[in-house]
């Protein structure tokens, strides 16, 4: 049985396992939900996603969680802290990325928004949100999470604009 990390009203966000690569193979291949990614994975880019996801649980106790619906049991997406290596620097990354038939139900942002306050909890003194400059819903997500962009970067070779927001005093 997997780890729960977190609970908002509406999600539970828990550890993955190997037993999630269906869910993880689906949301990963679908094009509309990599739209913004360099091209949508096969179930083997699925498999080497969630073998990185659980590589960083050891490294770093943290990463992606696999998202489900409270009411339901439904996994609707994956969302994180992941520790990100962004120009020289390290950050704490929020990161959101969830399935097309759960999107305009404010899950991203209750998301976020959780993983925000997790990471300052424990002591981060910023998060960030890396987010391509054509991705408006994943920004607005950011905006309502208190974000504001910092600069434009790199991360793998496409540009990102860095949304960041410091820890509360």
């Amino acid at each position: 049985m997997s780890r729960v990390v977190l609970e908002t009203s509406r999600l539970s966000l828990r550890e993955m396992t190997s037993g999630d690569l269906d869910f993880l193979a689906a949301l990963l291949a679908d094009p509309d939900v990599m739209r913004f990614y360099p091209s949508p994975l096969d179930r083997e880019g699925a498999r080497a996603w969630l073998d990185k996801t659980l590589a960083r649980y050891e490294r770093d106790g943290h990463a992606f969680w696999l998202a489900t619906e409270k009411a339901t049991g439904e996994p609707v997406g994956q969302v994180g802290v992941l520790l990100q290596e962004v120009e020289g620097e390290r950050f704490h990354e929020v990161g959101y990325l969830f399935a097309r038939a759960h999107w305009k139900r404010g899950f991203a942002t209750e998301a976020a928004r959780a993983c925000r306050d997790w990471a300052f909890d424990k002591g981060a003194p910023r998060v960030i949100s890396l987010i391509r400059p054509e991705n408006l819903p994943s920004a607005a997500v950011a905006r309502r999470n208190g974000m504001t962009i910092e600069r434009q970067v790199t991360f793998h070779n496409l540009p990102h604009d860095l949304w960041s927001l410091r820890a509360p005093q």
